[in-house]
């Protein structure tokens, strides 16, 4: 958290630990206090209290393009692939639980509070959503008890970057209100990795705001609030007890945890079939290299095949990667015949990059016995060399292809 921030709180008496928010003031009274503006309710338990807003919504609500009941018809054994949690393959995906918090501070931290927990939930043939809020620091401790009951029995969360953001700050949250909660042992699917596998370069950047309204095709209405200003409206709304921004919060949060569920279900289904026609050339490309980097080669050929018979849609700086991983993928099978039309494909597009040049050099010397051929493309090799900047790299790969043409010269 900045200091700035954290003198701030510090001043309305917000401390780190259990002991510091015992004794922190209430907010003002305010005529916009968060119960007259959300609804819903202030439970109560030994003594402490808290404020939850509780929205429930049929299977078939659609957030942009889908409805939230399609993520139950994706493969449990695929969301434990992406998740990294084998425990996953086995459970009923409606056990899940989406998970998304608002802090007081954007960098984490013992400092950093988690003034809004919301947890999205399949239950009773509902989406029902619970958003647990923090009128003072003094509820923590009892807002944090409402949140652990409600994930108690759920076999894994959804989240977007909760590995590295939420669940370590919420856990730190548990920890320091000495409330026993172990939230890290939760199975946890976080899309970012997975959207940043299929969508890095693509847009802007991989945010949750972009994609819902890129992929989704869902756009948020003017009551959000940019996510770098939630902090400093907290500490507003600690100093006045006006709501009325805390309500534009508690929006944002819903629809992270609405746009994780239909997010959710469109990156499975694409990783389930990364051959549909709805996929595009440049969709095939990364599911194609995320099946390679897993070792499922039958998946992965299908994709780039896939990716090979859609190239003129792919944009043209991505057409290397597709020759080039492609090509890698067969030669690594030992179909080396097949990866030369791949390599000389490459080798057009590449006027400074020797290595598909010297591929086919090697294919033409020791697989077709071909050394004409073979002299032919380690000269381009040469060629590619003298447009790279003086230096050591230069001249070892200068020196390693004249070998070779030395060797090709005495074969003829």
């Amino acid at each position: 958290m900045n200091s700035n921030l954290h003198e701030r709180l510090r001043r309305l008496g917000v401390k780190p630990g259990r002991e510091g928010l015992k004794h922190a003031p209430r907010p003002a009274r305010s005529a916009f206090n968060i119960e007259s503006l959300v609804d819903g309710r202030e439970v109560t338990e030994n003594g402490g209290a808290y404020f939850v807003a509780e929205t429930s919504y049929p299977p078939d609500h659609r957030h942009g393009s889908r409805p939230l009941a399609d993520v139950l018809n994706s493969d449990s054994r695929l969301a434990a692939r992406l998740g990294q949690h084998d425990s996953l393959a086995a459970s009923d995906l409606s056990g899940l639980a989406f998970f998304d918090i608002e802090t007081t501070g954007l960098a984490g931290g013992a400092g950093t509070f988690a003034f809004l927990i919301g947890v999205g939930v399949f239950e009773s043939g509902q989406f029902t959503l619970r958003q647990f809020f923090m009128r003072d620091p003094s509820e923590e401790a009892f807002m944090l008890n409402g949140v652990a009951e409600s994930l108690r029995d759920r076999v894994g969360l959804v989240t977007y970057n909760g590995r590295g953001f939420d669940v370590p700050i919420a856990q730190t949250r548990f920890d320091l209100a000495r409330r026993p909660f172990d939230l890290s042992s939760f199975p946890n699917l976080d899309l970012l990795p997975a959207a940043r596998r299929l969508w890095r370069g693509r847009y802007e950047n991989c945010s949750l705001g972009t994609l819902e309204s890129a992929v989704l095709n869902h756009h948020r209405t003017d009551a959000d609030v940019p996510g770098s200003l939630i902090p400093q409206m907290y500490v507003d709304y600690l100093r006045t007890g006006d709501a009325r921004e805390m309500r534009r919060v508690i929006y944002h949060n819903a629809e992270d945890i609405l746009s994780m569920v239909t997010l959710a279900a469109h990156i499975l289904e694409m990783f389930a079939d990364p051959v549909s026609e709805t996929r595009t050339g440049l969709d095939c490309l990364r599911l194609a290299m995320w099946h390679d980097d897993n070792g499922e080669a039958d998946e992965a050929e299908a994709a780039y095949r896939a990716a090979l018979a859609r190239a003129r849609s792919l944009p043209a700086d991505h057409k290397p990667a597709l020759y080039s991983r492609y090509a890698a993928f067969l030669k690594h099978a030992g179909r080396r015949a097949e990866a030369a039309p791949l390599w000389q494909k490459w080798a057009d597009l590449a006027d400074d990059d020797p290595t598909p040049c010297i591929e086919l050099a090697k294919y033409y010397e020791w697989e077709a016995g071909r050394i004409a051929q073979a002299k032919e493309w380690a000269s381009r090799a040469l060629i590619c060399v003298t447009h790279w900047r003086k230096g050591w790299e230069r001249d070892e790969a200068w020196s390693e292809i004249q070998h070779r043409l030395e060797r090709l010269a005495r074969k003829e």
